[in-house]
């Protein structure tokens, strides 16, 4: 089965359309209407009957549709681990969650690709779930990750933890504070990072557990506007340690968290992927130096 069919399907079965199907896809309708006929074939099926408002799919198709997510994923899982065998020795794919290079050394890990030049070596930065995405589908060998919350059969391994802080404008309330609890932002304007970011998801779930939903006034992936956004009272910031290197702003406090929240960053690969020759080197690198 062509996994490019299946997308073909799942692509026509949303859209209720070959034109509008075709557009999303930068196919021809007549392309598209090819690949569809091929997996009929295959299938020894009827996917779709045309109707005046455009197609409808058949009762084969609403079955396949119910699968087609777990067939593509396992397919592309099957296909990125003959690869991984195939390239073990001569390729490595990382990928890494936003924000993990505010704490790891992006000038080290550049240094490890050019002195392994044999290795072809690629990265890219994605969100956090993305690159859980890939790594589970053998689309990546390695991953940066923040957060330990992935599926199993997976090997982790924590490189830093970086305490979570609240940034607290002067003439605020908690503004003496040595210390803040979660509790005592229940109806506080907040401002956090968005949801490209594992702390803008941390931290509504430590809030929700603790029986209120934050008040979030603003969402940004700029630390500096964030800290800027805080000192014009828009609301108080929720950062990781690491962003006081933005505040140069004074009449600000930073004040740790009784909970001791913390912006976790790991490496991680598949188990049985561990031995790969590649990852073994750049284990050998990790824990990568912390920036400064």
């Amino acid at each position: 089965m062509n996994i490019d069919d299946l997308k073909c399907f799942e692509t026509v079965y949303k859209a209720g359309s070959f034109h509008k199907a075709a557009g999303q896809l930068y196919m021809t309708p007549q392309g598209l209407g090819k690949n569809i006929r091929h997996l009929e074939a295959e299938l020894g099926t009827t996917l779709f009957v045309r109707s005046k408002k455009g197609v409808e799919p058949t009762r084969s198709a609403d079955f396949l549709f119910t699968h087609t997510g777990k067939i593509m994923a396992l397919m592309e899982e099957v296909t990125g681990g003959i690869r991984q065998i195939e390239e073990g020795a001569s390729h490595l794919r990382i990928g890494c969650a936003c924000g993990v290079f505010n704490v790891l050394s992006l000038p080290e890990l550049l240094l490890f690709a050019e002195k392994h030049s044999d290795i072809q070596i690629t990265w890219g930065e994605y969100p956090n779930s993305e690159v859980w995405r890939q790594l589970s589908s053998s689309s990546i060998d390695y991953g940066f990750v923040v957060g330990r919350d992935g599926p199993e059969g997976f090997k982790l391994r924590c490189l830093s933890k970086i305490p979570v802080l609240l940034l607290v404008y002067m003439g605020h309330p908690l503004y003496e504070q040595q210390e803040v609890s979660l509790t005592e932002l229940a109806g506080e304007k907040l401002i956090v990072m968005n949801e490209l970011f594992h702390i803008y998801h941390d931290f509504i779930r430590a809030c929700q557990a603790r029986g209120f939903m934050p008040d979030i006034v603003a969402k940004t992936a700029d630390g500096k506007l964030l800290n800027r956004l805080c000192h014009q009272r828009v609301g108080l910031a929720v950062i990781p340690e690491f962003m006081l290197e933005d505040t140069a702003i004074a009449d600000m406090h930073a004040i740790p968290f009784r909970e001791r929240l913390t912006w976790d960053v790991y490496g991680v690969c598949k188990k049985e992927n561990a031995d790969m020759p590649t990852i073994r080197l750049l284990e050998q690198l990790l824990p990568l130096t912390p920036v400064t």
